[in-house]
């Protein structure tokens, strides 16, 4: 149990400001996504997390040589969740159900453009699925001892 708390003061440590990004990704993402894209997500996280976790645990410091790709973790992160939540935001002055405008077919009704709902819809599916990839991208690279 001692050698879990160490792990986790490390891994706290060395990377509050991208788990940080990710817990308010999963907050984000839980007030208007569907529930199989937020199970994805926590998926994901809870893979990236337990992924340092483990290369901290096998005695391996974290390898923070990166400091780019945490910044590029955190950046990304703070896009996607603010875009999440301006629309979640939108959602709630339309008094729309939430995550109603995920959905081209709800969106287009509140938009005046067909394109303009298509290019927000892809943007704030896209900008969740990037994030993702970036953070196991970062979960590989920071875990990887040189």
């Amino acid at each position: 149990m001692n050698r879990l708390g160490a792990v986790c003061l490390a891994l706290v440590r060395g990377t509050w400001p991208q788990l940080v990004t990710l817990a308010g990704f999963l907050v984000a993402v839980g007030l208007r996504f569907p529930g199989w894209f937020v199970i994805l997500s926590i998926a994901v996280v809870g893979a990236v997390v337990w992924h340092i976790g483990r290369c901290l645990e096998s005695g391996g410091a974290l390898a923070l040589h990166a400091p780019l790709l945490g910044a590029v973790l955190v950046g990304s992160g703070l896009a996607s969740i603010v875009l999440t939540l301006k629309w979640w935001f939108v959602e709630r002055q339309m008094q729309l159900p939430s995550g109603s405008l995920l959905y081209l077919a709800g969106h287009a009704e509140a938009t005046t453009s067909p394109t303009l709902a298509w290019s927000s819809v892809l943007t704030q599916w896209s900008s969740c699925v990037i994030f993702l990839a970036i953070a196991a991208i970062w979960a590989i690279r920071s875990g990887r001892i040189d």
